[in-house]
């Protein structure tokens, strides 16, 4: 319990000091530039305490979903920071260069951390599945429907050896990129459904292979997946109390081998299994300190999960890793391929990537809680990661945000006067709203993936086995809940 407490308290720490960074862009640039610079929040609404240094007051502020420092003579804000909305009347204007250069110093200040990050990457490395030569090629999968379908790879002739190079004409160079092609993908067949075209390298042949992607459940979302497995065991991970795993015997670290006999080659099978199980116990034999163990189980069913359900949750271990030493540019461009690509992919209407996928605040902090678990590396890795997405994200030319200013500013450079702050506070407070709005109801799915990681929430089994990053999770296959 404590330590869970201090992952929590480090992943708080971390979201609030990249929220920092961005804000100190801002703020420098502004007393560079000789700007008035009167309260530098982290957060935002009523003031919960801080502290006044030459002019400016410094606070934590109650909303905890950014930040800003207000700047009346860049673009006032009005209410929605604590003023009256006239302030900027009585302050000597600034040039359009300032405006846009103090705007803009936030993302560039999270980009030089996100750079200071990845020279620690490029020293020490970082595990990752590197080959993206397919090992395992399930027949079937349960698709999110809960129904048994043929494994879209197995379907279009992908086979065991097959290296995919390409995703729809865009190069692959690692496990986790195929992954997030392959979950952002915004292509459909005639017939409306998912569609993809792999490059394949087979011997000495590159081929095209067009695959309709099923949706699967990871987690509580539904993501396209191709059912292309890199090596690996299934090995038990977490082993719910209560339930009919626990009651059986069942301990984290077992690698799972057979049911009743029949050996467990993948997920695929193990989620199939359950779902044609008719009742009664089955035979569970797992590897135990290098022993097999034969375990009797009986999967139980329940209100929310008709499907017979085991208990307990696994991953995929023994898969070939290497350790990456990507320099700078590279892992800079990795990261912002991965945030256009899902922009690109919320926007059009023909992807399966909706806003209910996205993170906000409560996502993030579990996803940096996660990595901290899992190690410093990956916890600095999505630390860079964040702040890529921080900076694309807050140059959207969307008001409230840094790319509103700038737009705001633009616009007024166009016309050759300024815009009337009335209507900038009137505009601005609308975008507050629907952003407030979308963040209550992205958090909504937030908690209901934490729940889930929790085992708060039983779910019906799941198809995916593949190695993915969704929200900075780090290279390794998602865990499971049969």
């Amino acid at each position: 319990m404590l330590l869970n407490i201090f992952y929590i308290a480090v992943a708080i720490f971390a979201l609030g000091f990249c929220i920092f960074i961005h804000e100190l862009g801002h703020f420098i640039a502004a007393k560079k530039r000789g700007l008035v610079a009167d309260r530098f929040s982290v957060g935002f609404g009523p003031r919960l305490f801080g502290w006044k240094w030459k002019g400016t007051d410094f606070r934590l502020s109650l909303i905890p979903l950014g930040g800003y420092v207000s700047l009346p003579q860049l673009v006032d804000m009005g209410r929605l920071e604590g003023a009256d909305g006239e302030e900027a009347a009585a302050l000597p204007p600034i040039s359009y260069a300032d405006k846009m250069i103090v705007a803009v110093m936030g993302a560039v200040f999270n980009l030089l951390f996100a750079f200071v990050l990845s020279l620690v990457l490029w020293g020490v490395g970082r595990e990752i599945i590197q080959s993206t030569e397919i090992d395992r090629i399930p027949t079937e999968i349960v698709n999110a429907e809960g129904e048994v379908v043929p494994g879209p790879a197995y379907l279009a002739g992908i086979m065991t050896g097959d290296v995919i190079v390409r995703v729809d004409g865009q190069k692959i160079a690692n496990w986790g990129e195929l992954d997030n092609a392959i979950m952002t993908g915004v292509g459909r067949d005639d017939e409306g459904l998912p569609y993809t075209e792999l490059e394949v390298q087979r011997g000495d042949e590159t081929i095209t292979i067009p695959v309709n992607p099923v949706l699967v459940k990871i987690g509580i979302d539904q993501m396209r997946y191709i059912g292309a497995l890199p090596s690996g065991k299934l090995v038990v991970a977490e082993v719910l109390k209560g339930m009919p795993a626990f009651d059986g015997g069942l301990k984290a670290g077992d690698e799972l081998q057979s049911l009743d006999g029949q050996k467990i080659e993948s997920s695929a099978f193990l989620q199939l299994f359950l779902s044609r199980h008719q009742g009664g116990p089955v035979e569970v034999t797992v590897m135990r300190e290098g022993e097999p163990v034969v375990l009797s189980i009986e999967p139980k069913t329940s209100d929310e999960s008709p499907t017979p359900l085991f208990g307990f949750r696994y991953g995929v271990e023994g898969v070939n890793t290497v350790r990456v030493h990507y320099n700078p540019a590279e892992q800079l461009t990795m990261m912002f391929n991965r945030m256009r690509t899902t922009l690109y992919a919320l926007v059009h209407v023909d992807s399966d990537v909706k806003i209910k996928n996205m993170s906000g605040p409560v996502g993030i902090v579990h996803g940096l809680s996660t990595m901290a678990r899992f190690g410093v590396i990956d916890l600095i890795w999505f630390l860079a990661l964040i702040n890529v997405n921080l900076a694309i994200f807050n140059l959207l030319p969307i008001p409230v945000l840094d790319g509103g200013h700038m737009l705001f500013a633009t616009i007024s450079k166009i016309i050759g006067r300024p815009l009337p702050i009335a209507l900038m506070e009137k505009v601005q407070g609308a975008f507050m709203i629907l952003l407030l709005g979308m963040v209550i109801y992205i958090s909504f799915f937030d908690v209901g993936r934490v729940a889930y990681d929790l085992g708060l929430i039983e779910d019906e089994p799941r198809a995916s086995e593949q190695s993915e990053e969704p929200d900075g999770s780090p290279e390794a296959t998602p865990e499971a809940n049969p």
